[in-house]
């Protein structure tokens, strides 16, 4: 090896042992996984991930408790449940959007909170076998009285 091969060899070494430049101090492992926490449940994608869960574990007992036979409940159309699940996440948005906008109904928050109560009314509907011929019209009702809902808050904005 050459004197010059030699030298650029040393020169790499001295930069492998230094420090690399615009780098944050290392953080301590708590705070590592506080800030790691922070960055989770400041994601948006994650919102309602734990009700999947929740409806899941409630299903799954019922169904065991049914099958036991300590607890026999009339539910036949136990898969409307789901129907919750993107309710749920609806009314997280609505809270979310609600406290982005200095604790305010803005449009996106109130329409968040109508789909979520028009699902959970789906839901209710679907759980308790009540006919479409009398749901219909009250949909139509809750309808117009969202689109006036929405139509009063949006002039005082």
């Amino acid at each position: 090896m050459g004197a010059g091969q030699e030298g650029n060899k040393r020169k790499k070494e001295n930069m492998d042992e230094q420090p690399p430049i615009n780098q944050p101090e290392p953080l301590d492992r708590r705070e590592t996984r506080r800030q790691r926490r922070e960055e989770r449940l400041a994601d948006p994608s994650r919102a309602g991930t734990w009700v999947v869960g929740v409806i899941l574990i409630v299903l799954g007992g019922m169904f065991l408790m049914r099958n036991i036979g300590t607890f026999d409940f009339p539910l036949n159309n136990w898969w409307a449940l789901f129907i919750l699940i993107p309710a749920v996440g609806s009314f997280e948005n609505a809270l979310r959007l609600y406290r982005n906008a200095g604790n305010q109904f803005d449009v996106r928050a109130r329409s968040a909170l109508l789909i979520g109560i028009f699902l959970t009314f789906i839901t209710i509907m679907f759980l308790f076998d009540i006919s479409w011929t009398f749901v219909g019209p009250i949909l139509i009702i809750l309808v117009g009285i969202a689109i006036l809902f929405n139509y009063s808050f949006s002039n005082k904005e």
